[in-house]
């Protein structure tokens, strides 16, 4: 059984790595992945994988098979919260929002766009996605009273301009928002007041950078 004690971002971040590999591999439930077939899929070293497994408590592997997908993935889902499903809200309905709000491997991830937001008048009022399964795009000004009258969406990736990005994070802490994903390009700070509120100034070019520095430095 895993642990529950308190888990780095560090960790977090490898562990959602590891189940994003097992989520491409997809391999049959009763069949076996190794720390070396995860290296091989990641880029983290198997001695890395096994290391973190210890640290969380995973008891779950076999001396020469490795660990079963089933159980692997029940682990990694609750230790990620992903058994729990999340709702999410999209600021910025340009190019990159809806396509992230669009991302069909979502659905499968257990997390659900509720809603974009724009100041674009030719988007405001329409949808995005599939019937039946559409993202409605709202004003910005709708912000607000939406996330009072939808307090179980504590998360809000934001892909706007970067002139208007702070303001936008401190009006989403200001909101109730707990964990904001900033895809806008310029590294964003929480405003002094904001307590429990997780900010990750991500960047879509940082595997990019990652993959050029081991193509000019080979091991």
């Amino acid at each position: 059984m895993a642990s529950k004690r308190v888990v780095s971002i560090r960790v977090i971040r490898r562990i959602s790595v590891y189940y994003e590999a097992l989520l491409k591999l997809d391999l049959p439930e009763t069949t076996y992945v190794s720390s070396k077939r995860l290296e091989e899929m990641t880029g983290l070293s198997s001695n890395q994988v096994r290391q973190d497994f210890f640290t969380l408590g995973l008891t779950i592997g076999k001396q020469k098979k490795g660990y079963m997908v089933k159980k692997l993935m029940r682990e990694l889902k609750r230790i990620l919260s992903i058994d729990r499903g999340a709702k999410i809200v999209v600021i910025g309905a340009g190019r990159i929002g809806q396509s992230f709000s669009a991302y069909r491997l979502f659905q499968g991830r257990n997390i659900q766009v509720e809603a974009m937001f724009d100041i674009n008048p030719d988007l405001v009022g329409t949808t995005i996605g599939k019937p039946g399964a559409e993202i409605p795009i709202l004003s910005i000004d709708e912000l607000e009273p939406f996330l009072k009258g939808h307090p179980e969406v504590e998360i809000a990736l934001l892909a706007v301009p970067e002139e208007v990005a702070q303001e936008l994070l401190d009006r989403l802490v200001s909101y109730g928002i707990k964990g904001v994903v900033n895809y806008a390009p310029r590294i964003l700070r929480l405003p002094r007041e904001a307590k429990g509120v997780q900010l990750i100034n991500e960047s879509i070019c940082s595997a990019i950078y990652k993959m050029v520095y081991h193509r000019n430095h080979p091991q």
